[in-house]
């Protein structure tokens, strides 16, 4: 039944099409420019249409366009910070766009001495009351990195590896981590968009800018994260072509090809992003040699990783009208990825494979649209349907056991963990509606509901007739938000809730161990009710401070409940998490003559019930899994500042401090010495494997028109460093026994020049510069030094 809802969408959209394109027909729109007393222009001056809710900002270069304006004369209110309230009044021809001339406007009186300086997309997400950071990927597309990687440039944010190119990786923010914090591309879910098209494998030029919500949440994004989400907007330019190839140390090659066309006279659009990784990953790892003989480890010593193979692909197509009476946009898209994936370690260096290997495939065809002013001034709505098909494979079949040193001997057993060939399907349903209605110039309600169904069934050929891959496995969530903003031109605020609902179908083990175990299925339905609200108001014009507070949930997903079939065990008993999470910040800019300044501080506060953990078995075969923690409470501190002098320096540093304790304080025991309430171990002691004092620096110098005109060389410097934590509770087992991530610091650098205005581009990289031993996830060791070379070439029509 769930695929009638995408149906269903689309066919009220389409009944609605011929009230809008009357209502349209009966209307006209006006463009301009807005300007200072010297001719410059203004940027993010608001430019209203009096008696409506029309309006539009000024862009870079302090141009406007209104669209959907009744005919006749109409007022237009030019209003902005530091800005002095105009009037113009104009004739709106219906069915035309009518040219306005040049409106001058002044400073205020009580802020002449406030410079109306331009604004970026980056800049102006900011100044929402939302906990919000902003990376601007454009200054960025000439680097190698992954989006991941790029983001650790950000406060709060550390993307944690398992290894080198394509291995997994865990993002966290604020200590909140894995499906805490949700991932968004162009505000759709990426949830179900498999291993093979995520952060660590799309192109850096794909991008546009990344936002990273750390706390509260715009309700059209429609999501149950618990800790924050990360948006990545795509590139917006109607016509261009950017492609790119990079190779380097083990034998790594990465392509890249985005470009998009549309027909200004049609609205006729087509945009293709596609990728195409590839990794030996034979990198050296300083790794415990074991005796296969005797099972004893002799000693560790440097090693290559022999079975860590990586290649990924995949392509991102849409299709569709712009700017037509019936929609802003309505777009048909798909996506298709693959990778394969040899699987060198377990959860830890302590298990070492040498033929095991797992591959995935996406395959998601997609509905959007969009449209304003439908019905009415004010109303608009959007429309997202997907339906992703998703297949996992597993192969773990050698009846081996190996070592770092790649001997082998042969096993009783085959698998060198557990013997399986199986295919895991996931079949998902997404569709998310959104509608919000501006009531008046300064408030305007969001309503936004999103529904995703996702079905699992397993098959092994090894084990054909395995009871428990015989039941279905299904998991429904229907998440509806509430929003009410209210804005003005110093503050402005939101305030909402959201209902949260979660069934779903497994099975479960019962009497294990015993004569009379057996596999029973299961059924389970939740609901909660979440809420918040976020405000900011702008002390001075270059001084901005917010706070948020959010009652918040986050619902399991189908990876936790039931497992990887590999690695990570299943839990059909997890439980949504909740928190009450507070965010409060300071954020400054100032431009002196060529010196521009910005700085940024906030603070967190989380207090999180049935926190989902990550844990794992530090064992000889080692596994993962997710379980419920009773209590966790996090204080922490970030802050960040940039510089930047003219076009020739640039320079930033940020630091965070996060603070995660246990704070069960009992629990009840079950076990062998009888039932009863006992007092937790762990009370009070820091949640392990999470970073707690980490930041980041960098350094850019680029020079104009360097040996040829339209020309520019970069130099770019970045420091990546981490203080030391434990795998561990930090109070259980004797010290000398305890595993450490060790403090770290990394260093990278690169060098590029740039040619005919960046038509042609050559970057040369190193990372890890100094060769040191990096660690993240359970002391798996990332690449050493490694360098890479880049070619883009990039059009712009």
């Amino acid at each position: 039944m769930q695929h009638k809802h995408l149906f269903v969408w689309c066919l009220c959209f389409f009944i609605f099409n011929q009230y809008s394109f009357s209502q349209n027909n009966r209307a006209g729109a006006i463009e301009g420019r807005v300007v200072d007393e010297r001719s410059q222009p203004v940027e993010t001056a608001l430019v209203q249409v009096k008696g409506t809710t029309k309006g539009e900002y000024t862009n870079d270069k302090g141009y406007y366009r209104i669209s959907g304006i009744p005919a006749g004369n109409q007022t237009l209110v030019i209003t902005g910070m530091g800005l002095k309230e105009k009037n113009v009044t104009v004739n709106v021809a219906a069915g035309t766009i009518t040219k306005v001339s040049d409106i001058e406007i002044e400073n205020s009186v009580s802020l002449k001495e406030v410079a109306v300086i331009g604004k970026s997309e980056a800049r102006k997400q900011q100044e929402l009351a939302y906990a919000v950071s902003v990376l601007d990927v454009k200054e960025m597309y000439n680097t190698t990195a992954s989006l991941g990687k790029l983001l650790n440039n950000i406060s709060s944010v550390r993307v944690r590896e398992d290894g080198g190119v394509g291995s997994n990786y865990t993002f966290s923010l604020n200590g909140f981590s894995g499906n805490q914090v949700k991932f968004f591309l162009d505000g759709v879910p990426m949830d179900n968009f498999g291993s093979s098209f995520n952060l660590g494998s799309i192109s850096t030029s794909m991008a546009d800018r990344i936002d990273v919500y750390k706390g509260v949440l715009p309700v059209n994004l429609g999501a149950d994260a618990l800790g924050g989400a990360v948006n990545i907007i795509t590139r917006k330019t109607a016509n261009y072509l950017d492609a790119s190839y990079s190779f380097g140390s083990f034998n790594t090659h990465k392509a890249a090809l985005n470009g998009a066309y549309t027909d200004a006279k049609t609205g006729f659009t087509f945009r293709l992003n596609g990728f195409f990784n590839y990794s030996d990953n034979d990198y050296k790892v300083y790794a415990p040699i074991v005796d296969l003989s005797t099972g004893k480890q002799v000693d560790e010593r440097w090693v290559k990783r022999f079975n860590d193979g990586y290649r990924s692909g995949g392509v991102r197509l849409e299709t569709g009208l712009t700017d037509k009476s019936y929609a802003d946009y309505l777009l048909f898209g798909f996506i298709w990825s693959k990778d394969d994936n040899d699987v060198q370690t377990g959860a830890t260096m302590d298990a070492v494979y040498g033929g095991v290997k797992t591959k995935s495939e996406s395959m998601i065809p997609s509905l959007r649209w969009k449209k304003d002013d439908l019905f009415v001034e004010g109303l608009s709505a959007s429309l997202y349907g997907a339906y992703s098909s998703v297949n996992t494979f597993t192969v773990d079949t050698l009846a081996r056991k190996y070592n770092w040193l790649g001997e082998w001997v042969p096993k009783s057993a085959h698998g060198e963990r557990s013997n399986t060939d199986s295919k895991i399907k996931n079949h998902e349903w997404t569709v998310n509606a959104n509608v919000s209605y501006m009531i008046d110039l300064h408030q305007s309600l969001t309503l936004n509901h999103i529904f995703s169904s996702t079905e699992r069934k397993i098959h092994d050929k090894v084990d054909p007739d395995n009871e428990s891959n015989k039941i279905p496995q299904k998991l429904n969530k229907n998440i509806t938000g509430l929003g009410w903003l209210i804005k003005y031109d110093r503050w402005n605020a939101n305030v909402f809730a959201k209902l949260y609902n979660l069934s779903s179908d497994s099975y479960k083990i019962f009497d294990q161990f015993t004569d009379d175990e057996r596999l029973e299925k299961v059924s389970d339905s939740k609901t909660e009710l979440g809420y918040g609200a976020a405000f900011t108001y702008f002390i001075l014009p270059k001084l901005q401070a917010k706070v948020s507070y959010e009652h918040a949930y986050r619902l399991p997903e189908s990876n936790e409940m039931f497992g990887d079939g590999l690695v990570q065990q299943r839990n059909p008993d997890l439980k949504p998490e909740q928190s009450d999470n507070v965010n409060i910040g300071l954020t400054f800019e100032q431009t002196i003559q060529d010196h521009t300044f910005h700085i940024e501080a906030g603070g967190i506060y989380r207090n999180a019930k049935d926190f989902i953990r990550k844990g794992v078995s530090l064992t000889s075969n080692p596994t993962t899994g997710y379980e419920n923690l009773g209590k966790v409470r996090t204080f922490g501190f970030e802050g960040s500042i940039d510089y930047r002098w003219k076009n020739l320096l640039h320079a930033g540093a940020n630091i965070t401090y996060q603070n995660l304790k246990d704070r069960q304080r009992f629990e009840k025991n079950d076990g062998y010495t009888g039932d009863g309430i006992i007092e937790h171990l762990t009370y009070g002691e820091r949640i392990p494997n999470v970073p707690y004092l980490f930041g980041n620096a960098l350094v850019g110098l680029s020079f104009q028109n360097f040996g040829m005109k339209d020309s520019e060389l970069t130099f770019d410097y970045s420091l990546n460093w981490i203080k030391g934590y434990y795998l561990s509770f930090s109070g259980l087992g004797a010290g000398a026994s305890k595993k450490i991530i060790p403090s770290q610091a990394s260093h990278d650098i690169s060098l590029g020049y740039a040619m005919e205005k960046g038509k042609y581009n050559v970057i040369l990289e190193c990372t890890n510069l100094g060769d040191r031993k990096l660690y993240d996830n359970y002391r798996l060791q990332k690449p050493g030094r490694a360098f890479n070379v880049k070619f883009r070439y990039y059009i712009n029509w």
